[in-house]
């Protein structure tokens, strides 16, 4: 039977025979009585993952974007807001890599900027995954406040971004230490300067995290189409507040189920700007054959956006399959999914509620698939090249994210097992016309 995509089921992504308890029953069977009944409830063992994608290949440009994103960082002096353990450990998990093994066929320009971006974002996050940071929400609330700053400054009366402003600030308000920085900060006096186009974005004070992410935002506007410009800002304004949002869970301890998690994680997650970068590639190709962006009556449709959804939802469940170790060496687990499904599931050990999510995992591909075969029957024949590239790149994400899950010494664990099983015959079909 065909997944379902109405909106519990795709925020959820749990099949109705695990809400009535097959997968419970499946424990009590010989198998997992042997193996995961006799075995702690803290034994961890990365189940093993075949996909049905074409294996990675690593873009020739990784090693030398590598350096070059790195040159880049220290000239913002984010190195230096690391400080010198946690940039060492950014600059030996090559983030890079990440992007070669995503992103092996495109414009040398636009692989560029995906490592500089993926090189700050990944820094960013390591910064507010630290124990001495997690916790500090006056600092990070500057970061979030100056981001919103820049995305707003080209379109200063955009009504989404100014809705999603005003949940970051009640947000903010709500805690004492978030309180007082909000209160000192200037952007409701920055967005005047904006609206009257008396002061250059350039002009304005920024800190080393958000100066890097304005010239990274200043060339990516620079030759898209307003429509493209506003979908990516709303999708960064997204994830900022999705990193609010954790650290704000973090901070009050709160107890979260399987579903709000699954919610906040596929915004702070960090994978949709990816995605939606997807428009650039377009606008790119657009100077060597004809090829059509996709309006946002598109974009915005139901089909487009559960299928980003799943494919982000994919990436972030397949990190914290395999990332699970290295949260649990941070005691961090908390912020996985494998540990929500462990204790709402009632799993007898971790190794079994990996094995659950990766489950979940398959049925989200499944979700994405139909999802694309949707958008693309019901969209004019004008916008499939266009539907095809986004779908590409959500395709590659998955077979590119694992082998940098397998190979980074940010992830790499000895229990890891993954295979490749190349294409099925259901998705051959689909990946020829492209």
């Amino acid at each position: 039977m065909a997944p379902s995509l109405d909106s519990d089921s795709t925020v959820l992504s749990i099949r109705s025979d695990f809400r009535e308890g097959r997968f419970l029953r499946q424990s009590k069977s010989d198998l997992y009585a042997s193996d995961i009944r006799g075995s702690s409830e803290n034994d961890y063992k990365v189940p093993d993952f075949q996909h049905r994608y074409p294996k990675a290949r690593l873009n020739p440009l990784a090693a030398q974007c590598h350096d070059i994103s790195n040159d880049w960082i220290v000239s913002f002096g984010i190195d230096k807001e690391l400080g010198p353990s946690m940039w060492q450990s950014c600059m030996a998990a090559k983030f890079s890599e990440c992007m070669g093994y995503v992103y092996d066929d495109i414009e040398p320009e636009d692989f560029l900027w995906l490592c500089k971006y993926n090189s700050c974002l990944f820094s960013f996050d390591s910064k507010l995954d630290d124990a001495e940071w997690a916790h500090r929400i006056d600092w990070s609330c500057d970061v979030i406040l100056d981001m919103n700053l820049v995305l707003l400054w080209t379109d200063p009366n955009n009504e989404r971004l100014l809705e999603g402003l005003k949940f970051i600030l009640d947000t903010l308000m709500e805690i004492e230490a978030s309180r007082k920085r909000a209160q000192l900060h200037t952007i409701h006096a920055d967005l005047v300067h904006a609206r009257n186009k008396s002061k250059s974005i350039l002009d304005v004070n920024l800190g080393a995290f958000i100066s890097g992410f304005r010239e990274l935002w200043l060339e990516y506007i620079e030759d898209l189409p307003v429509e493209c410009i506003s979908r990516q800002a709303v999708t960064f304004q997204h994830y900022i507040t999705g990193c609010l949002s954790e650290q704000v869970g973090r901070i009050k301890g709160t107890i979260t189920s399987v579903s709000d998690y699954i919610s906040v994680r596929r915004l702070a997650g960090g994978v949709m700007p990816f995605l939606v970068f997807s428009d650039r590639i377009i606008e790119h190709k657009r100077r060597k054959s004809p090829i059509s962006h996709l309006p946002d009556s598109l974009f915005y449709g139901e089909d487009m956006q559960n299928m980003l959804a799943a494919c982000t939802d994919i990436i972030c469940w397949h990190n914290d399959i395999f990332g699970f170790q290295k949260e649990r060496l941070n005691n961090d687990q908390k912020n996985t999914l494998v540990y929500h499904v462990f204790h709402e599931y009632n799993c007898q050990s971790y190794t079994q509620a990996g094995e659950l999510v990766l489950e979940l995992l398959h049925d989200r591909i499944a979700e994405m698939e139909l999802a694309y075969e949707r958008l693309r029957s019901a969209a004019d024949p004008e916008f499939h090249p266009a539907i095809d590239l986004f779908m590409k790149t959500c395709r590659d994400w998955i077979p590119g994210s694992h082998e940098y899950h397998i190979t980074s010494s940010r992830y790499n664990v000895s229990n890891t097992s993954f295979s490749d099983t190349g294409k099925s015959k259901e998705v051959e079909q689909i990946i020829k016309r492209q």
